[in-house]
Parts: structure tokens; C-alpha cells; sequence
């Protein structure tokens, strides 16, 4: 369930992102009046990126990995979102140890799902109407779906413009999924795991295979074995 979950939210997010070498509508795209308008002037450029993608990724795995994390970077606090993910564990954690989840979690993520990108890349992306005004325009909820072989995936984006008066995603809820306390969730587990002793550098370390272990536990991900 979660690794379907994540294919579609890594879509989505490049969608608001854009590719790098877009740069002058990512510019307008994160200082867009609004949060709706952000996303949907980036769709055209991920779109590009998925169709060049399809000619290198499988053959250059690596290269891809970049210009997904190049994308992410401007709207992604890494960072942030990682000490939201270690939760209480992060006032126990060392700087390095901060930096080092941040890292591992950010890559784990990208190497995991980027290469679904070019799977998706036939798909239809809407931006839907608000269904009333935000009570603070400079947080917003934005719903987009994407329709892919007949299937409907919806992302909610709890957007935040900040002194910059740029457009950042604070948390994500996929298919009604909450992405960071999912996460959180799983970074507890894994603290309070046997296996790993409350070691954080040991937890730090497995944190790609923590996700795995996860996805292979959830009865979807069975059935889809058992199926195959």
C-alpha cells in the first residue's frame, strides 16, 4: 500500500517542482499567487522531464536520482521534514545524527521511487477547484488527482508561503494517508525495535530497509505476491 501510496505522491510532488533546467517556471511557478496555481504551472515541465527520462533511466539509474532530488530540493525542506519524522527522538539525536537522517531519509525516498516516475508518465493530472476560500491564504490545502490506467489517485498538499513569499509543501496526505506521521510512526517502531536496541545510528543506517520491511508487511503488498 505504501509504496503504490509513494509512487503517486513522488509524481505529484515533481509536478509542483518542475525540472531544474526549467528554471524560469519553477520561479514563477513557487511565487505563484496561489497554491493552485503553482502546481498547475508546472505540470507542462514534468511532463518533459518524464518524457526525457524515459530515453536514460533505466540505463542511468543514477542521473535520474539527481534531477528527481534537483527538482524536490527547492520545495522540500529535507531537513524539516526528517526532524518531523524522528519526532521526540530528534532532541536525543547529535547534529551529525540530524544531518545524517535527513540525508538517508531524502535519498532512500528518491532511489526508491524515482525510476516510477516514467511508469506514470501517461497519466492525466488535475489540479481540483477549492471548495471554499482558506482562512489564511498563505496556507492552503490543494487537491490534485492523477488518473493513471483507470485508477484515481488523490493528494492533498498542505501548502505554506513563508517570508520568502514562496510556496512550500508542509505535509502531504495520499489517498488518505498522512505521509509524515506514517513515517514518524515508523521511525518510533524502529527506535523501540529489538533488532536495532534503541541504537539511532543503527536505525539511521537500516532506514531504507525499515521502509522495506514495512511495505512487505502490509496485506496489500501480500496479496500482490500471493497474486503474481
Amino acid at each position: 500500500m505504501l509504496r503504490r501510496i509513494w509512487v503517486a505522491l513522488v509524481l505529484n510532488l515533481t509536478v509542483i517542482a518542475g525540472p531544474v533546467w526549467a528554471s524560469a517556471i519553477v520561479a514563477q511557478a513557487v511565487r505563484a499567487d496561489t497554491a493552485e496555481e503553482a502546481v498547475s504551472l508546472a505540470t507542462g515541465e514534468v511532463l518533459s522531464l518524464i518524457k526525457a527520462g524515459k530515453e536514460y533511466a533505466a540505463d542511468e539509474p543514477e542521473r535520474f536520482y539527481i534531477e528527481v532530488e534537483s527538482m524536490l530540493r527547492p520545495l522540500i525542506d529535507f531537513p524539516r521534514f526528517a526532524r518531523n519524522v524522528m519526532g521526540p527522538y530528534y532532541r536525543e539525536a547529535t547534529e551529525a545524527q540530524r544531518e545524517r537522517f535527513a540525508e538517508s531519509f531524502k535519498w532512500s525516498l528518491v532511489r526508491t521511487y524515482a525510476l516510477a516516475l516514467v511508469e506514470f508518465g501517461d497519466g492525466d493530472v488535475a489540479v481540483l477547484p477549492p471548495r471554499k476560500a482558506p482562512k489564511n491564504p498563505n496556507k492552503v490545502n490543494v487537491t490534485q488527482e492523477i488518473t493513471y490506467q483507470g485508477q484515481a489517485y488523490v493528494v492533498v498538499y498542505r501548502m505554506q508561503r513563508g517570508k520568502e513569499m514562496t510556496w512550500r509543501v508542509q505535509n502531504l496526505v495520499v489517498e488518505g494517508v498522512n505521509v509524515g506521521l506514517n513515517y514518524k510512526s515508523q521511525f518510533a517502531s524502529a527506535m523501540k525495535d529489538s533488532k536495532f536496541s534503541g541504537d539511532m545510528d543503527a536505525v539511521i543506517d537500516a532506514w531504507s530497509e525499515v521502509l522495506d520491511a514495512e511495505e512487505e508487511s502490509t496485506p496489500a503488498a501480500q496479496a500482490e505476491v500471493t497474486s503474481a
